[in-house]
């Protein structure tokens, strides 16, 4: 009995220290001290940055110009323009807003260049806003200020150019130096500018095919002028105080003093025989080959709204200026052989023959258009248009409605009178027939 005691006793105590079964004792240790890692502070983001405009480098036809002025350029042969920015690009920043016409083309995200054609009406453009690759680089609103000097461009089409499906398409573009008033040859190779106030200019010829200018060889006290034209024959002719008549490359000729008339306007007729002068007394009919001057019997001067010759030289048009009835002349035996009751307003030639009188229609207010009445010179009336001026194809088949109102410009339209219900085809300013049936276009840019 004491050993079955004692043996139990034993047990109990190496279970009391073994612990119990499945939970085996793990070793302990002192707790040793904390330690510390060196630690980096986070470096600070790079700040965002603009640059102004006049960190872009502009170059212009090889020149660099500096920001913020205006740069003026006289567009013959084209323009080019180069941006160098002052970092990388966003390209998507910068496309949108570069103008389609100028061709852009990227050298690198540094460097784009644009070429402008020499007739595009306005190269000047801006970019609101240009980012960096990165973005943390910008510039805001670069404006490149191009402007022309003063200018003229003329485009010439065919009717298959004018009428094609896809929109007009000239067969011929160019930008000409020179001031608003001209006279284009009849073969449209030549320009002739002539000033109509004193100081201006001095009159010159521009050559279509060589890009030169030559100045016309006449006393330095001949000028202004009230009109300039081209003969038949490839002479030129001005009206100021004085007939001026010859060929651009010689010293042109005093045909007749022109003192007492007091030139308004004028116009050659269609051999280049005779010139119709409107004077501020009377209408005159100078013979340009001999210098001999009339008046036509029953005119009174002062006003000049335009003459019309018909194709064989022996008629002309023109109106009274005191009945505003428009009167048409025998230039042989210089009497009145046929008068056109009503108020004209002005009066043109067509290459039809006949010509057209520019009358009120009764429209009042913004975009009123006037009312043109074709007239044979027999008198009869033909056909009545409304709008500004007018030209009709030789053939009869094409109207040119010239000229519009209001904003945008001026322009004209091309209507097949032979399609029913012919829709107009815009054209890019001012339109005329040339001597061969093509179309002349002409605009003018002001500096």
């Amino acid at each position: 009995m004491k050993r079955t005691a004692l043996s139990a006793v034993i047990a109990v105590v190496v279970v009391s220290s073994c612990g119990s079964a499945g939970e085996p004792s793990l070793p302990t240790s002192s707790p040793s001290s904390a330690v510390t890692l060196p630690t980096s502070s986070p470096s600070a983001a790079p700040s965002p940055v603009t640059y102004p405009p006049s960190a872009v480098r502009v170059v212009v036809n090889g020149v660099e110009r500096p920001y913020g002025t205006a740069i003026a350029v006289d567009g013959v042969g084209g323009t080019k323009v180069s941006l160098t920015f002052p970092f990388s690009v966003e390209r998507s920043s910068v496309d949108r807003w570069l103008p389609r016409m100028g061709s852009p083309s990227w050298v690198d995200d540094r460097t784009v260049n644009l070429t402008f054609a020499e007739t595009e009406p306005n190269p000047g453009f801006k970019i609101p806003q240009i980012i960096s690759t990165d973005g943390l680089s910008s510039i805001d609103l670069l404006i490149v200020a191009l402007r022309y000097l003063p200018s003229l461009t003329l485009s010439v089409y065919s009717i298959d150019g004018a009428t094609a499906p896809s929109g007009p398409r000239a067969s011929g573009s160019w930008r000409v130096p020179g001031g608003p008033v001209f006279a284009i040859s009849p073969e449209v190779s030549r320009v002739l500018f002539y000033p109509v106030i004193a100081g201006s200019d001095a009159a010159h010829v521009f050559d279509l095919a060589t890009r030169t200018s030559m100045e016309l060889k006449l006393p330095t006290d001949s000028a202004p002028y009230v009109a300039g034209s081209w003969l038949p024959d490839g002479r030129v002719l001005l009206i100021g105080n004085a007939l001026w008549l010859g060929r651009p490359d010689k010293p042109l000729a005093r045909v007749a003093n022109l003192a007492q008339v007091q030139p308004l306007n004028a116009a050659p007729s269609p051999g280049g025989t005779y010139v119709a002068v409107a004077g501020a007394q009377a209408v005159w009919l100078f013979d340009l080959r001999d210098g001999s001057a009339r008046v036509l019997p029953g005119s009174s001067g002062g006003c000049g709204r335009g003459f019309a010759w018909s194709q064989d030289e022996h008629l002309l048009a023109w109106i009274d200026c005191a009945t505003l009835s428009v009167r048409v002349t025998d230039a042989v035996t210089n009497r009145i052989v046929r008068i056109i009751d009503g108020v004209a307003n002005a009066l043109s030639g067509l290459p039809t023959g006949d010509f057209i009188v520019t009358r009120d229609s009764g429209q009042q207010g913004e975009g009123a258009r006037s009312l043109g009445v074709v007239y044979s010179f027999g008198g009869t009336e033909k056909e009545r248009y409304l709008g500004y001026a007018w030209s009709i194809s030789a053939d009869g088949r094409y109207l040119l409605n010239i000229g519009s109102c209001c904003a945008g410009g001026p322009s004209s339209s091309l209507t097949d009178l032979g399609t029913p219900n012919a829709q107009p085809i815009g054209l890019p300013g001012i339109a005329s027939w040339t001597a061969d049936g093509r179309i002349l276009v002409t605009s003018f840019s002001r500096s």
